[in-house]
């Protein structure tokens, strides 16, 4: 059983051995930080998130959010009720699609937003002062990288249709 053990450490003992956990770890770890300074104008968890994907593209449906956020368009459409009846967005439908809506960010949202980019370059601020501008060219960079790689990856991998 030991001989077993020491095989498998081995197997996952690489150049990148818990790389992707402390990756996660690090996002969860933000994401949390973050919601906690989002809860003060009254958002949480992911709302924030849809409004930050509808600030950057206004006007995507529920299922585009879905994928954006990883979440269930189920999940999404919960979340977009919340936000619609605190007046964060509007639904609008589709003129080329009748059966599906778009999302958009409300008037007030969008005056609103001054303040919600404030918290965001704060929270950013707070965050970097742990590196030295040349580290978080470095990190980011490296961060690209991983990512262009795993992009790569999954696209070879890709099944045939």
């Amino acid at each position: 059983m030991r001989a077993r053990a020491l095989v498998e450490a081995e197997l996952v003992q690489t150049s990148l051995t818990g790389l992707g956990f402390a990756l996660a770890d690090a996002t969860r770890l933000m994401r949390a930080a973050f919601d906690r300074r989002m809860r003060v104008v009254g958002l949480r968890g992911s709302s924030w998130r849809v409004l930050a994907y509808l600030y950057r593209q206004d006007g995507l449906s529920q299922t585009e959010l879905a994928q954006l956020l990883e979440l269930t368009r189920a999940g999404v459409g919960q979340i977009v009720d919340q936000l619609e009846a605190s007046g964060h967005v509007e639904r609008r439908e589709d003129t080329s699609d009748a059966r599906r809506w778009l999302v958009f960010l409300s008037a007030r949202m969008r005056a609103e937003v001054g303040s919600l980019l404030n918290i965001v370059r704060e929270f950013e601020h707070e965050l970097s002062v742990a590196f030295a501008d040349k580290e978080l060219e470095v990190l980011r960079g490296l961060i690209d990288r991983v990512r262009e790689r795993a992009a790569i990856m999954i696209s070879q991998s890709a099944e045939p249709s």
